[in-house]
Formats: structure tokens, sequence, C-alpha cells
């Protein structure tokens, strides 16, 4: 009985951490309801640790794929990677922590209150150069997609390397930004299995 008591604790604990990610399908169209992308978000819970992925897909000619690992309310793990592409990662210890910048060749600290300064923009331009060449032209055209999205003026938690990187490019605002909004995406289809399984696959790597 000992033994079944075990077995069945063993068996609840593995089902508890291979449990499927929550994943949201979404459009984003223009005023006309013309398709701009889509995106897939994913989201995974297991002891005390959060990770979420996003994956942007039609913005440009390779997925985007943002992700974030959230350790209670304090340390956190971002990564901005295109397609299966190197990722630039940035990494903290607590909010308003210094934060570290990590790409394939090098690494680089800063505070998020220094981001306007030369230094840390140069070192940030530098990191994404060294981990993708078209990073730092995609996080533009997402930053560009943000400026012109209905109620997003704000950004979520997951596109924080979206704003280090458009800070470091240093491009001011869009005067007249193309008008954008979300729409739910509840018509499924293979296009949509193929996007959900990229995120799935983003956020439990």
């Amino acid at each position: 009985m000992r033994k079944i008591f075990v077995l069945l604790v063993l068996f609840s604990s593995s089902a508890q951490a291979q449990e499927s990610p929550k994943v949201t399908l979404e459009h984003i169209v223009d005023g006309r309801g013309n398709p701009v992308c889509d995106v897939a978000k994913a989201e995974l819970k297991a002891e005390g640790v959060r990770r979420t992925a996003w994956a942007v897909r039609g913005l440009l000619r390779s997925d985007l794929v943002l992700t974030l690992e959230a350790v209670g309310g304090s340390a956190t793990l971002h990564e901005i990677a295109l397609g299966g592409r190197a990722g630039l990662r940035f990494a903290s210890p607590s909010p308003g922590g210094r934060v570290t910048a990590t790409s394939p060749a090098s690494s680089f600290r800063y505070f998020d209150v220094d981001l306007s300064r030369k230094t840390v923009r140069c070192n940030l331009a530098r990191l994404a150069d060294e981990t993708d060449p078209d990073l730092l032209a995609a996080a533009a055209e997402y930053g560009l997609l943000k400026q012109g999205l209905e109620n997003g003026s704000s950004y979520a938690p997951e596109e924080t390397p979206v704003l280090a990187l458009v800070a470091a490019r240093k491009q001011p605002p869009h005067p007249s930004p193309p008008y954008r909004k979300r729409v739910p995406w509840t018509d499924g289809g293979s296009g949509a299995d193929e996007l959900a399984a990229a995120a799935v696959a983003a956020v439990t790597r």
C-alpha cells in the first residue's frame, strides 16, 4: 500500500511538472482590417517560476521571439531573438537592479535609468550586432508597431528587450505611426497551430 501511495505522489508531481503551457492567439490588423502580423503568447508556471514566450509572425521575414523567465517577484531573465537564431539576453536580480545584457560574444552591465546615456546605448547596440545583425532593425520595426497600436503605449514585461534596443538606436517616435489594433484569433487553422507550437517551443526549451 505504501509503495502505491509513493507511486501516486510521484505520478502527480510528474504530471504537474509536464503541465501544458497556456496559449493565446491574436491577429494585429490595420484600420481597414488587413492583416499586419500574428502573435502567439505561451505561459507556463511551475515551482515559483513563471515563463512566458511571445512569437510574432508576419511583421518581419523571421519570427520575432520574446521570452521572459521570472522567479517570484524578483529575478528576471529576458531574451529577444529572430527565428531559431542566437538571442540577446537581459538578466536582472531585482526590479530596478543592475541589468546584465549578454550576447554570444560578450556582456555589459547597466541600470535601466541610464538607457539614455550614450555609453549604454553604444554598448547595447554592439551586443545586438554581435548577437544578430538584424536584431536592432527588428526591434525598431516592433517599436513602430507599438506606437500605432490601439492601447499599445505601455509595454508588457515581455517587451522589455524591445525598449532597450529602441533606446540603443535612439530613434525618435514616428510623427504619424500607422494605426493598428488587436483582434482575437478564434478560427484556428494550420497557421494557428504552427504559431502556437513556436511559442510553446520557446517557453519550454
